[in-house]
C-alpha cells in the first residue's frame, strides 16, 4: 500500500519492490485511511468483508477488498446504483471501517456481500450456506431427500459417506455439495437454497416453540 509516490514511478514499483510472486499485491492509494481499513479487514473473520479502496472505471465500479482481491462490478448490475446518473455514481465515500460504500446524494449504502451477490449467484448461495453453518441444516437436508424418496447413494457426485456426514452435521455444506444436492432433487441452486431456507426456518421456529413451552412448564412447576 503506497500513499506518497510520484505517478511517474508507479509502473516501476513492482520491479523495484520485487513484487514478482502471485501472493503479493501492490495497491496504490492516496487515502491515508486505507491503512486503518486494512488493519480492520485483517481482524475480520473473513477479510473480504472489508473494503480497502474503490473507484469508477468506465461503466464499472472497481473495489479492492480486504483480502486484496480486486472486483469489477458493472454499474448496470448493482441494485439502486444502476439508476444513478453517471456523475453521481462516482460520488461515494468509503466507510471509515471499510464496511460499506455510501452515496450521500442518494443515501444508499452497499457492502461487499451485496455487491458480490448482485453479480455472482454462487456467492449468494455461499452466503446463505454460511448463515446456516451453526444451525440444524442436517435435518433439513435429510427431510428434503426423504420427501423425494431418494437414498443417500442417489446424490450423484457425492459419496454415501459424505451425504451421511452432511446429514449428521459432521461436515459443512458447501456450494459444490449444494449444487449436487440441487441436481439430484431436480431443483436449480436458487430453488434449493429457497427450500433449505424455509425448512431451516421452520425447524428453528419449532425448536423455539418447544423451548418456550419447556420454560413455561418449568415456571408452572416452580410456582406449584
Amino acid at each position: 500500500m503506497l500513499l506518497d509516490v510520484p505517478e511517474q514511478a508507479v509502473l516501476r514499483l513492482a520491479s523495484t519492490l520485487r513484487l514478482h510472486k502471485p501472493d503479493r499485491r501492490l495497491q496504490v492509494c492516496r487515502d491515508p485511511s486505507v491503512v486503518k481499513r486494512l488493519v480492520i479487514a485483517l481482524k475480520r473473520p473473513a477479510p473480504w468483508e472489508g473494503i480497502l479502496d474503490a473507484y469508477v472505471l468506465k461503466d464499472s465500479l472497481v473495489v479492492v477488498l480486504g483480502d486484496m482481491s480486486v472486483w469489477k462490478f458493472p454499474v448496470g448490475r448493482l441494485p439502486k446504483v444502476r439508476r444513478f446518473e453517471p456523475a453521481v455514481v462516482s460520488r461515494f465515500v468509503i466507510d471509515s471501517s471499510g464496511s460499506y460504500l455510501h452515496w450521500p446524494d442518494r443515501d444508499v449504502h452497499m457492502g461487499p456481500s451485496q455487491m458480490l451477490q448482485a453479480v455472482d449467484p454462487v456467492h449468494l448461495a455461499d452466503v446463505e450456506i454460511r448463515r446456516y453453518e451453526m444451525e440444524n441444516v442436517s435435518q433439513a437436508l435429510r427431510d428434503m431427500r426423504h420427501d423425494r424418496q431418494l437414498k443417500q447413494t442417489e446424490i450423484p457426485g457425492l459419496s454415501e459417506r459424505h451425504v451421511r456426514r452432511l446429514e449428521r452435521e459432521e461436515v459443512r455444506l458447501t456450494v459444490e455439495a449444494a449444487h449436487k444436492f440441487a441436481r439430484a432433487l431436480e431443483l436449480t441452486l436458487s430453488e434449493f437454497m429457497d427450500e433449505l431456507s424455509e425448512r431451516v426456518t421452520g425447524l428453528r421456529e419449532t425448536v423455539g416453540s418447544n423451548r418456550s413451552r419447556g420454560h413455561m412448564d418449568e415456571w408452572k412447576n416452580a410456582v406449584l
